[in-house]
């Protein structure tokens, strides 16, 4: 699977309805917040077996709008990010800046590209994707 930033991924992305997403990837293994109900969050599809998170948000009739991603096959820009060190990810990505760093977590983030990269004792564990939400609202009127 190939990171496409504000897109999604070459096989997801955003603005892609839960209806579609259970037709291509099957039921989830579990969901969290069903339907929304806590009017605060979003509805989250996790797909364990894929490494994947899937967001759904209720002002937009549920479509997709964030993607949490730990698969190790994932590339961005010809690299595998999921399981790289801090020091490999600075040298990948020399544009990231640390947003976050409270000892032994830390999150990067890539500059205009809504991509975050959450790191446990220096280790890349998972990737956060969204899309420009100016552009997503507007589209989806959210």
């Amino acid at each position: 699977m190939n990171i496409l930033p504000l897109k999604g991924t070459d096989e997801l992305q955003f603005g892609t309805h839960k209806s579609d997403i259970l037709k291509s990837l099957g039921k989830p293994d579990s969901i969290e917040n069903l339907d929304a109900k806590d009017e605060v969050s979003s509805e989250i599809y996790y797909y364990d077996s894929m490494g994947l998170g899937l967001y759904f948000d209720k002002d937009t009739g549920f479509r997709l709008w964030g993607l949490s991603i730990s698969d190790h096959s994932v590339q961005l820009n010809g690299f595998f990010p999921i399981g790289m060190s801090e020091t490999d990810l600075l040298k990948a990505f020399p544009t990231i800046v640390l947003d976050v760093s409270d000892g032994e977590f830390k999150e990067y983030l890539l500059p205009e590209q809504e991509v975050e990269f959450y790191l446990k004792g220096d280790v890349v564990q998972r990737i956060m994707l969204s899309p420009d939400l100016e552009k997503y609202c507007v589209k989806y009127s959210c």
